[in-house]
């Protein structure tokens, strides 16, 4: 369903558009003026903007310079009641997609709204390529980097377990000895660390195995938030769950699922515990929703959540390696990336809706192919129905 701001001062014939656009199946928001749009634009994120050039204030083409701005931006149509069409072709150079003269065939626009959510899907698609192209490379310097880390690590580990065992069958005094011990012991953790982070690194170059462990996702997502009962409880986070009959009829991949839901589910808590640290008395009690469906031939896993949100500039960076917006030794920015990798490895793709102070859902779509090919989903199995279906 495209999601569609329609901004003109002209209330009535905002209103007017909206309500026929919602007829055709269509999420509409309304606003009357440059600065009410922005605003909607920054809460809601539309992915096309109908957009009356003349308007009291600031202009359509200002509001368009300034939506413009925004990352990522929408795709913006123009309405226009001057014939001579020179505002609309400034507004075209300025980054609009299409123009359309008042009073406008309401088929007209819908076929234009329709017209520019395709451009907006195939620009995404060629984000996600290069993504996905750069993931792969960086999945393969990850590995030899790993290799050639893990192999000193394990040196370190073992010269130091050495170490204290020379320093235990020698004559010390006792304070040496404990400074000595607790020196040895932060380096070992300090290189279990690191081990850590390269086995993260080691999971950037992923691939799905088909014949591998399996489980249905409810019981492995409950097993998941049974681990993390004591920090749902310290939240005060109430869990909800929604799964589609035949959810659990379905086998998937445990291995690469679990690593999915769990760093989506880790970062729903962090974002909850960013909120109440901001702001500890001023909000409802937080909510984490798990839902899973079967859509349009495929698997639609999503994990909702009421945190801090995300800044919208941020979101077209947060599934970059390394890329983090928490605090320094708190998360190292491989958690999201790792998601993307797998996801995709699956054919499948992830998505993020944000806003700061409204809390983030994650939607996974996976084609239903790479899990009807697993030797657990027999052909009586939801995922081989399924697939006979596409």
């Amino acid at each position: 369903m495209v999601h569609v701001l329609v901004v003109d001062d002209e209330r009535d014939f905002a209103d007017l558009v909206a309500e026929r656009l919602r007829a055709r199946g269509m999420e509409v928001q309304t606003a009357y003026s440059g600065p009410e749009a922005l605003e909607a634009a920054r809460a809601s994120s539309p992915e096309v903007v109908v957009l009356d050039i003349t308007m009291p204030g600031m202009s359509g083409l200002e509001a368009l310079d300034a939506l413009k701005a925004e990352k990522p931006s929408p795709e913006v149509i123009l309405l226009t009641a001057d014939s001579t069409l020179g505002t609309a072709v400034a507004g075209m150079k300025g980054g609009a997609r299409d123009y359309l003269l008042k009073p406008t065939d309401i088929d007209t626009l819908v076929a234009a709204i329709g017209e520019a959510e395709g451009r907006r899907m195939e620009a995404l698609s060629r984000q996600r390529m290069a993504e996905t192209a750069k993931l792969a490379a960086l999945g393969e310097l990850a590995t030899g980097v790993a290799h050639e880390i893990n192999n000193p690590l394990q040196v370190m580990l073992n010269e130091a377990g050495w170490v204290e065992e020379m320093i235990q069958d020698s004559p010390m005094e006792a304070g040496n000895r404990r400074d000595i011990l607790e020196s040895l012991e932060l380096i070992r953790r300090q290189a279990s660390r690191c081990k850590a982070i390269t086995s993260k690194l080691l999971t950037l170059r992923c691939a799905v195995d088909s014949r591998g462990a399996v489980a249905d996702l409810p019981t492995l997502v409950r097993g998941l938030l049974e681990a993390r009962q004591g920090r749902l409880e310290a939240l005060g986070i109430r869990v909800q769950e929604r799964w589609a009959d035949g959810i659990a009829q379905l086998r998937l991949p445990s291995s690469e699922w679990e690593q999915v839901m769990a760093n989506l589910i880790d970062n729903a808590l962090d974002a909850v515990e960013a909120m109440k640290a901001a702001d500890p008395e001023g909000h409802d009690a937080p909510v984490l929703t798990l839902t899973g469906d079967f859509r349009d031939g495929g698997l639609e896993v999503a994990v909702r959540d009421t945190g801090c949100g995300i800044e919208e500039h941020l979101l077209t960076r947060i599934f970059e390696p390394f890329f983090s917006t928490k605090e320094v030794g708190k998360g190292i920015g491989l958690g999201l990336a790792i998601c993307h990798g797998i996801i995709e490895a699956m054919g499948g793709s992830i998505t993020v809706r944000s806003s700061p102070g409204h809390g983030s859902i994650f939607t996974i779509r996976a084609p239903m192919a790479v899990h009807a090919r697993n030797e657990n989903n027999g052909p009586g199995s939801p995922a081989s129905a399924k697939e006979e279906k596409i």
